[in-house]
């Protein structure tokens, strides 16, 4: 009988990393969407006003503040983890597919493009617990980084070809944006095969849609990895919402071409991803979670500091590459990190807490970095930046060597997976 379970764990791990491996493909082009061609396209085909681009840049983060009622309305519908995150994913393919059909309208463009990333980051809360469920955990920062190898090797690919094609013709930019709808689509088809067909429901859980907010006052180190997470946070996505912005706008004094704003913003860090994903991956499952993301801010700062402070082609490649490269770690650490506190069935809840807080910061940060340049130049923005995501390893750091006792459970080989 527990040689069948084992089996029967087995065949569903494998099942879901090839899954995942197959979904990735589709993941990494939209990736580049949001990194670099969506910006990218608003500012050299529809010169659009900054209040615009902050719409666009916010609307990952709308999703990540409707994530938090997704796990309510699942308990609610009495649905399947996999299928409901499928459906949503098509629903994101659709809207894009909208821009893609009405490629000239500025307001289709924006509207379409925003509501389909709008769909597709809602329902991340859900995969997470599917990783949880299906992943074990000694291995689990592993597999998570097998397939975000796969996602950044495919951003690397689109971001080059879409790059060459915006170079050659900037109306080419139509086909870039079929390419976002069908990848949506995609997303959505193997998501929905995804083996998981039931959630049990913690049981303390309700149907209330602030439910999962009651985490945060009962768990102290979730608490304390929220707040260093939302200082850290504010200044990284600021200083991102600003990459392209920074090369591709004239009015700035740079002013570089299409494709050399698509491979320093677009295809540098995320070749780093591809280099460093599985090392993090593989640090995550042996280091104290606390230490992971201390370190990782480092690298997040150093990063934004050398792209902005380095005035040449040199220093801003440089310094996408060392973005990227903490962005593998980060990429791992963020879609992972509540699976090492929450018990089985309450990771999306956990997950719908940091994901909302998470979108409330990428709601702030378009607009609070616009409104910084137009008050500081962008060398004493990076240093702000750069200090404020420092600062949120400083504090992690005091929170816990004053609370060493209830981080145990955060050191690798130290605690059990929590049923």
């Amino acid at each position: 009988m527990r040689i069948a379970r084992v089996n029967e764990a087995d065949a569903i791990t494998s099942r879901t990393l090839r899954n995942e491996l197959w979904r990735s493909i589709p993941s990494g082009v939209i990736d580049t969407l949001t990194a670099t061609f969506g910006m990218l396209i608003a500012v050299r085909v529809f010169h659009m006003s900054d209040v615009a681009k902050s719409v666009f840049l916010s609307a990952t983060s709308g999703g990540m503040v409707a994530s938090l009622f997704v796990v309510p309305l699942l308990l609610r519908a009495k649905s399947t983890i996999a299928r409901t995150a499928a459906k949503v994913q098509l629903l994101g393919g659709g809207c894009m597919a909208v821009s893609a059909a009405f490629p000239h309208n500025p307001l289709l463009y924006i509207g379409g493009l925003s509501l389909g990333l709008f769909c597709l980051t809602m329902q991340i809360p859900l995969l997470t617990q599917i990783y949880r469920i299906n992943y074990p955990a000694e291995k689990r920062g592993k597999l998570y980084a097998v397939t975000g190898v796969t996602r950044a090797a495919a951003a690397v690919c689109f971001g080059f070809v879409g790059g060459k094609l915006l170079g050659w013709d900037i109306a080419n930019y139509t086909w870039l944006l079929w390419a976002f709808a069908a990848s949506g689509f995609i997303s959505g088809f193997w998501t929905y095969g995804l083996p998981v067909t039931a959630w049990e429901a913690p049981e303390n859980s309700s149907t209330s849609l602030w439910s999962s907010m009651r985490w945060v006052r009962e768990d102290r180190d979730f608490r304390t990895l929220l707040i260093s997470w939302m200082m850290m946070g504010i200044g990284n996505l600021a200083a991102a919402c600003l990459f392209v912005e920074y090369l591709a706008n004239p009015r700035h004094g740079i002013n570089l071409s299409e494709f050399n704003v698509a491979w320093i913003t677009g295809v540098v860090p995320v070749l780093a991803r591809v280099v460093f994903s599985y090392p993090w991956g593989l640090v995550y499952d042996r280091f104290h979670l606390f230490t992971v993301r201390a370190v990782l801010n480092v690298f997040f700062a150093a990063g934004i500091l050398c792209f902005f402070l380095g005035h040449s082609l040199f220093w801003w490649t440089f310094g996408m590459a060392l973005w990227g490269m903490a962005n593998a770690g980060g990429n791992v650490t963020w879609a992972l990190w509540v699976t090492k506190l929450a018990d089985k069935h309450a990771v999306a809840e956990y997950m719908s807490v940091h994901t909302f807080l998470t979108g409330v910061r990428g709601l702030i940060a378009p607009s609070l970095a616009f409104a910084m340049i137009k008050v500081m130049s962008f060398d004493t923005f990076a240093i702000v930046c750069g200090l404020t995501i420092l600062s949120a390893s400083g504090f992690i750091g005091v929170r816990a060597r004053s609370n060493s006792e209830s981080t145990d459970r955060l050191r690798p080989g130290a605690r059990k997976e929590r049923l």
